[in-house]
């Protein structure tokens, strides 16, 4: 309790952490932070997490994994405003009238040349054709002399021309030279079909003895796991190495790569294992 009687930051984060069944473990991983820095929080030990701005943040963070008002806690950190600052209110400047903007001038002065300017030039250049056309001269028109019609040309009877004998036309045969059997070409050998490299990949073998967050991802970047797995249970993953591997409580975990068993204790830090997996 704090001195004013009321439940200091620690304590309410506890308790609302204890009353969601959340364990120290489970909250560590969910905010990518150590198990003594959610112990620290827990116990308004906030020097040990470095400077104020800090821990503001951890605590603003672990208040809203509990569904809490951050602000509230802030406020009873050490740090926190005592009482609101006092805000002054400027004097309300009158407003102006848009008339006198200039933005609005010149967007008038725009619209009066983009209006003028093509209406004097179309003046300017109807006036200048008007002057220029001659005046109407009135024309006389003239009737074409009558034209003598041609005389009708003679007609002569047709001649058919002379029948010319029939000659029989022999068709011409091609002369084809004898073929040389050929000889027998050896049956040339089946193409044996390129076949493709099956791309590596490794297969995984992971077993939880306790609840335990874990992540994991392929060569490309792609997730391949992604969630809290339940004491007892068992996940195979099949991809292409190198992997990305976060596992949580990996004291009670257990992995194979390709058949093969993977220690985990060298990586572990606190009870989270941070590696890559060639």
């Amino acid at each position: 309790m704090s001195e004013n009687g009321q439940a200091s930051v620690g304590r309410i984060l506890r308790e609302a952490r204890e009353a969601q069944g959340i364990t120290l473990e489970n909250a560590a991983i969910r905010l990518y932070l150590m198990q003594r820095q959610i112990e620290a929080m827990e116990t308004d030990d906030f020097d040990s997490l470095g400077q104020l701005v800090f821990a503001r943040g951890f605590v603003r963070n672990y208040a809203r994994l509990l569904g809490l008002a951050p602000e509230t806690l802030l406020a009873r950190m050490e740090g926190a405003p005592a009482e609101p600052a006092a805000v002054s209110h400027a004097a309300a400047v009158p407003p102006h009238s848009w008339l006198t903007s200039p933005w609005v001038i010149l967007l008038l002065l725009g619209v009066l040349l983009a209006v003028v300017v093509p209406v004097a030039l179309y003046w300017w250049l109807n006036s200048g054709v008007d002057e220029a056309q001659p005046k109407h001269v009135p024309v006389v028109q003239s009737r074409p002399a009558p034209v003598a019609a041609p005389a009708p040309a003679a007609v002569l009877p047709a001649v058919a021309p002379p029948a010319l004998p029939l000659t029989p036309v022999t068709p011409a045969v091609p002369a084809v030279a004898p073929a040389e059997p050929a000889e027998a070409a050896e049956p040339a050998a089946p193409e044996k079909p390129a076949v493709a490299k099956p791309a590596a990949s490794g297969a995984l073998h992971l077993e939880f003895g306790t609840e335990s967050w874990a992540e994991i991802k392929d060569a490309s970047g792609q997730m391949l796991l992604h969630k809290l797995n339940p004491a007892g249970s068992s996940v195979d993953i099949q991809g292409q190495p190198p992997f990305d591997m976060v596992i949580g409580n990996a004291a009670q975990a257990k992995m194979t790569y390709n058949g093969r068993p993977v220690d985990l204790k060298p990586h572990i830090d606190a009870t989270v294992a941070r590696f890559t997996l060639e």
